[in-house]
C-alpha cells in the first residue's frame, strides 16, 4: 500500500522510518534536555527571538513584515530548556523557481538573506556565482535561522549539531518533497565538518565576499537534492550522535568569534 505525501507517493514501510527518523532526534533532544516545538506562525517566531537576548534577529526571508511567508510555504523548529527558555532555533521556507534559478533568484533578492544592520555593498562587493546555482530550480527550501545556544551552560556541540538541523530537512521533506533544499555556511566551520554533520550532501565555495576581503566573510552555497534527503532518511542519526558525543563531549573546538559570524549569510551569526 502507498500513502500520498507532500506531494508523493511512499509505501508504508518508508513512510514509517520517516517517522522514525524524525522520533529519533525529538528523542535525543530530550535526552539533553531540549523540548521540540514545531510551528508556522512567523510572528510567534519574531517574538520568540525578541524575548531571548542571545538569539540572533529574524532574517527578512523569514520575517511577515518582508516576505510573504505563512504555514502554505514555511515552518519554524524552536527547543526550549526545561526552564522554557529558547535555545535552538530553525526555519525552512520553500520558494516556487519553477521558471527560474537559484542564481536568478539570488540576484534579485539577496537582501532578504542579510539581518538588519549587516547588509550588503552591492557596488563594492564582489558578487560570484557558485556553479550549482544554476541548477537548483523547481521546488526549493531556504534553510536558515540557525542557531544554538553556547557558553558553559548551552548545548552547541558536535554531537547536536549532527542532529538537530536533520530534524528541518526530514520535515521538509515530508512536507513538500522538494527538489532541493539549500543554506549558507560560514567557509571555517565548513572545512570544520559542519555541512556533513548537518546532512548536507554538497558544498561550493565562493558566494559573495563582503568589503572587507576577509576570507571568514564570504559565505558558501550548501544544498541537497532530493535523494540526496531520501537516502539520509535512510540512516536515523542515534548512532552517530553516540559517536560524537563520546568522542567530543566539550564544546566545538572552533573560536567564539567564528561561531558569532553566520551559519545563514555574511556579516551574520548564526553559527552553531
Amino acid at each position: 500500500m502507498k500513502y500520498r505525501l507532500g506531494g508523493h507517493d511512499m509505501s508504508a514501510e518508508v513512510l514509517y522510518s520517516q517517522i522514525q527518523f524524525v522520533s529519533v532526534i525529538s528523542e535525543i533532544a530530550e535526552s539533553r534536555g531540549i523540548q521540540i516545538r514545531v510551528c508556522s506562525d512567523f510572528e510567534a517566531f519574531q517574538k520568540a527571538l525578541k524575548e531571548q537576548d542571545e538569539a540572533p534577529p529574524i532574517y527578512p526571508m523569514f520575517d511577515p513584515a518582508c516576505s510573504f511567508v505563512d504555514p502554505a510555504n514555511g515552518f519554524w523548529i524552536m527547543g526550549v530548556d526545561d526552564k522554557g527558555e529558547l535555545v535552538h532555533t530553525q526555519a525552512v521556507r520553500r520558494l516556487d523557481l519553477s521558471n527560474s534559478s537559484l542564481a536568478e533568484h539570488l540576484s534579485l533578492h539577496y537582501q532578504k538573506y542579510v539581518i538588519q544592520g549587516n547588509a550588503i555593498d552591492s557596488i563594492r562587493s564582489n558578487y560570484s556565482r557558485a556553479p550549482g546555482w544554476q541548477s537548483i530550480t523547481g521546488s526549493v527550501c531556504y534553510h536558515g535561522q540557525v542557531w544554538l545556544k553556547g557558553g558553559k551552560k548551552g548545548y552547541r556541540d558536535r554531537a547536536l549539531t549532527a542532529t538537530l538541523p536533520r530534524l528541518a530537512l526530514a520535515l521538509s521533506f515530508m512536507k513538500w518533497s522538494p527538489d532541493f533544499i539549500f543554506g549558507f555556511i560560514n567557509p571555517l566551520l565548513a572545512c570544520g565538518g559542519l555541512a556533513a554533520r548537518e546532512g548536507y550532501a554538497h558544498m561550493e565555495p565562493g558566494i559573495w565576499h563582503v568589503p572587507d576581503g576577509h576570507d571568514s566573510d564570504q559565505t558558501w552555497l550548501i544544498w541537497a537534492g532530493k535523494d540526496d534527503i531520501e537516502h539520509l532518511m535512510r540512516f536515523p542519526p542515534e548512532n552517530l550522535f553516540r559517536k560524537l558525543a563520546a568522542k567530543n563531549p566539550s564544546r566545538e573546538a572552533i573560536s567564539a568569534s567564528t561561531l558569532e559570524t553566520g551559519r545563514d549569510g555574511p556579516g551574520q551569526y548564526l553559527l552553531i
